[in-house]
């Protein structure tokens, strides 16, 4: 009797990641992702983190499905707002990218940076979505530092 294995080169495992973080962040287990983190201590109530889920996804998929699904999860949000994606390099491997942001009733402003990688092979598409997220009152002065944890994201699909 045939024996299938997870993973092997018929099914392989999600793509590896690799980021860096400030000395002020740790690791924080969230069910479906890749890995998670956050600043430890926030005087703000939301803390910065960087989220990075794995997906696979039928071979007819491509990044602007990607933009189309986060648009409309953004559309539900009070005052979502889109801008424009933006493409980036990060080692080897071509990101698109997207900032969003909405207002939440208990947070206030949330602003988040996506960034969406693939690779093909064969029928499938593995996905890799990272999502940096800042809220609350440190909003502004915290983005720049979720922008520089996803700056060392070293993807290998």
């Amino acid at each position: 009797m045939p024996q299938l294995t997870y993973p092997s080169e018929v099914f392989p495992g999600p793509p590896g990641v690799t980021i860096d973080v400030p000395d002020t962040w740790g690791p924080v287990r969230v069910g479906g992702t890749l890995l998670a983190c956050r600043r430890v201590e926030s005087d703000h109530g939301f803390a910065p983190n960087v989220v990075i889920r794995g997906f696979q996804r039928t071979s007819d998929f491509t990044m602007r499905h990607a933009l189309e699904e986060l648009r409309g999860f953004v559309a539900q949000q009070q005052d979502g707002d889109v801008d424009e994606p933006f493409e980036l390099q990060l080692g080897e491997i071509p990101f698109v990218g997207v900032n969003v942001s909405w207002v939440d009733p208990q947070i206030g402003t949330i602003v988040q940076i996506h960034l969406f990688a693939g690779s093909r092979r064969g029928r499938i598409v593995d996905l890799i979505q990272a999502t940096g997220s800042v809220g609350g009152g440190d909003a502004q002065s915290a983005y720049a530092e979720v922008q520089q944890v996803l700056r060392t994201i070293r993807a290998t699909t």
